[in-house]
């Protein structure tokens, strides 16, 4: 995010709403000469009569009651073991009153408003001067770096006392929007329909790769590269696609059937695109039966269009999605942007409607931005609370959270100053949320490294690193670090399950919590300092000195219907989420829904330690700009627990592994 102005202090999360503190709508303060704030530009008064959405969210009852109730449903050991409520009982057991529900529903229609009441929050439609009207706000419209329009506001909402007296909390209107964790690298052109399926295909996009790195080019013509979703399922050693296992006494194809994988994105996708991708792959002529599909779209406050970063991330996480679990409904949860009331927005309908097992989220922020440090003594963290209680609502009903942990290694935080103009800021160790919630399974991973064998597509594993590179990060700062994110929250305290291994953390929750294939290098092979290969371990001992073991991802974006070919490398820990949504959805299909994940991997790693199975690659070898990130056999800050082998992970470890892409085991 670009901030400029040394007047914008408070500019990026005064603009988080905190009703939990306040009980109103808090909004950015900038100068009255700024005409940024944070990646919106304001664009001047919003247009009249436009329509628009917000939540009024009100307290859950029992809040401690409810964590114990999540604990217990994760727990094999205790009667409510993977006894899933519904929303209904959430909302009876957990929920505001109806009598409350009703009272805030009842005024706000008598203002004129349009609602919709769920369990513990009411979606509310109305228009641009009945807001204004009603809570005394002026909106406004903004324009976003990368052209999406907003309507956002910088006063403070009034609430009237039959909403402050019900403790309403208010999250829209936000003028700050977060970022996607992936980086499009410059590679990447169109294919003819003529190259389709064809060697010279291949060719070609080996021809692509070689500008990104040294040694990263096509996996299937050298020992790292770009890899398509077959390649990461043989090396990950996931079942093959043909393999069988018994579901419910029904013999069943073990490739995520009957289980459901939100993508929540701001975004929609283009069908050719993933069409596109399991063409170049011979999908149809390997299996005999039609590619796989996008399952169906979920649109929220009426979601947003294709374009933009968030297209080529919401590209990204379709397709990986599909092609880990292609039996498995994959719905594009399109949310219309990433601000904190439209993200919120969507964690209320994951939950209110209960359509989907997993959630995969490749989106996130340095959650010290939530504290009073970075907003002039106002503490913002009631925004991180709310949240949390959607998370545990979702877990309670048997939904499994995932996100992206973030591409700025161990400091994806810059000093406060940063938004101030004072002084000269610098990164500082920290986490994104929400990856850092204790009920989100937090995804990080590292540069897959895969076996060679020229005239082959054989991609048998053959390591992983996760050296970290330096790069100037989203703040342009000297010091900046591109790997996934890891450290320790400031925020949440470490959970129970953390103590089934040695973290290194001395009591704040340790980030990640598993970890998949990220890549490495941004910007391509340009150095960003003179002399200095910024993809070589940076001549630094404990960062690899001199490893160029960097891979990334083929994406399709923007195909045409015509036949033509566009792929595209992409790198980041939005990569690994949707890669391990995948995996989950596996467990889904044969064990039914998981709820909160991470108790489960913990133990998995805990036996592992123990001489039982091997679920995951350890050891691996990595620097996240603050420590050596491998820290012992059963714990590291870039890929938690470690890498999944899947079979063994799911409890099929004598299943058929997936074979050399592009055959029947791995199409």
């Amino acid at each position: 995010m670009a901030i400029q102005g040394n007047n914008m202090m408070k500019s990026l999360k005064t603009a988080l709403y905190s009703a939990a503190m306040a009980g109103c709508l808090i909004a950015a303060t900038t100068s009255a000469n700024a005409e940024k704030v944070g990646n919106l530009t304001m664009m001047g008064a919003a247009q009249s009569g436009i329509q628009v959405h917000f939540d009024v969210m009100l307290p859950l009852r029992d809040v401690d009651k409810l964590e114990a109730l999540v604990k217990a449903q994760s727990d094999p050991t205790s009667s409510q073991y993977h006894k899933w409520l519904t929303p209904a009982q959430f909302g009876a057991q957990f929920g505001p009153s109806k009598e409350t529900l009703a009272s805030v529903a009842s005024y706000l229609t008598s203002r004129g408003f349009s609602v919709k009441m769920h369990t513990r929050s009411i979606r509310v439609t109305g228009t641009t001067d009945q807001v204004s009207k009603n809570f005394g706000v002026r909106l406004v419209a903004a324009k976003s770096d990368e052209g999406t329009t907003h309507i956002v506001t910088n006063d403070s909402f009034t609430l009237p006392s039959a909403l402050a007296s019900a403790g309403a909390q208010i999250f829209s209107f936000s003028p700050h929007v977060a970022k996607v964790f992936s980086t499009k690298l410059n590679v990447g052109q169109p294919l003819s329909g003529k190259a389709r399926n064809a060697d010279n295909a291949h060719k070609t996009l080996q021809g692509f790769a070689s500008n990104i790195a040294p040694n990263s080019t096509l996996n299937r013509y050298s020992a790292t590269g770009g890899y398509f979703y077959n390649d990461a399922k043989e090396a990950y050693t996931y079942p093959a696609n043909n393999a069988m296992w018994n579901v419910h006494g029904t013999p069943t194809a073990m490739n995520g059937a009957g289980a459901t994988i939100a993508a929540l994105m701001s975004s929609d996708v283009l069908d050719t695109d993933i069409q596109n991708m399991f063409d170049f792959n011979n999908w149809s002529t390997t299996t005999g039966t039609p590619d796989p599909t996008l399952f169906g779209r979920f649109y929220v406050n009426g979601g947003a269009g294709f374009g933009g970063n968030a297209s080529a991330e919401a590209s990204l996480d379709t397709q990986m999605e599909i092609g880990g679990a292609p039996g498995a409904h994959v719905v594009l949860v399109d949310i219309p942007d990433l601000s904190d009331g439209n993200i919120t927005a969507g964690y209320i309908d994951v939950d209110e409607y209960n359509f989907t097992d997993v959630v995969s989220m490749s989106f996130g922020e340095c959650e010290l931005f939530y504290t009073k440090q970075y907003n002039g003594g106002q503490d913002y963290t009631g925004v991180l609370k709310a949240q949390h209680e959607l998370f545990l609502q979702g877990n309670s009903e048997g939904i499994t959270f995932l996100a992206s942990s973030g591409d700025s290694a161990g400091k994806i935080c810059p000093t406060p100053n940063i938004f101030t103009g004072v002084g000269t800021p610098k990164y500082v160790a920290g986490v994104s949320t929400p990856a850092s919630d204790p009920n989100v399974t937090a995804v990080g991973g590292t540069n897959l490294v895969t076996n060679y064998v020229q005239g082959s597509l054989d991609s048998t594993y053959a390591g992983e690193n996760a050296w970290a590179d330096q790069w100037p990060g989203d703040y342009g700062l000297k010091n900046g670090w591109w790997g996934a994110g890891g450290g320790y929250s400031k925020i949440y305290a470490m959970p129970n399950y953390q103590n089934n291994v040695t973290t290194g953390s001395t009591g704040g929750r340790a980030v990640p919590d598993v970890g998949m294939q990220v890549g490495g290098c941004p910007f391509g092979a340009t150095d960003y300092h003179p002399n200095r290969n910024v993809c070589n371990g940076n001549g630094l001992a404990e960062d690899g000195a001199g490893n160029t073991q960097r891979s990334f991802v083929w994406v399709s974006i923007g195909a045409p219907s015509d036949g033509g070919q566009y792929f595209y490398g992409l790198i980041g820990t939005s990569v690994s989420s949707p890669e391990f949504a995948s995996v989950v959805a596996l467990m889904v299909e044969k064990y039914g829904r998981m709820g909160n994940l991470n108790p489960m991997l913990y133990q998995a790693a805990k036996q592992q330690a123990n001489g039982g199975a091997t679920s995951f690659h350890t050891n691996i070898p990595g620097f996240n700009g603050v420590v050596n990130s491998d820290l012992n056999s059963t714990y590291s800050l870039s890929v938690g627990v470690g890498t999944p082998i899947v079979t063994t992970l799911i409890g099929k470890a004598n299943a058929t592994p997936a074979g050399t892409p592009q055959t029947v085991s791995n199409p």
